[in-house]
């Protein structure tokens, strides 16, 4: 489970970057669609993994 971030990751739900969790993998598994904790909530949604080595983001959801 990746710990790095190459990146600010974009929120699936809202345009600030720095999302904390990954959501879904898309295709052979290579494409993850990354959210923030909140927005992911907010949306009744889950997040398969979450980035342990980074403050969670606020989002603005």
């Amino acid at each position: 489970m990746p710990t790095q971030s190459r990146g600010p990751r974009p929120c699936t739900y809202c345009p600030e970057p720095g999302a904390d969790a990954c959501v879904r993998t898309q295709g052979d598994g290579d494409t993850h669609i990354y959210a923030h904790q909140k927005c992911a909530r907010a949306k009744g949604v889950s997040p398969l993994y979450v980035f342990t080595d980074e403050q969670p983001a606020g989002g603005s959801s």
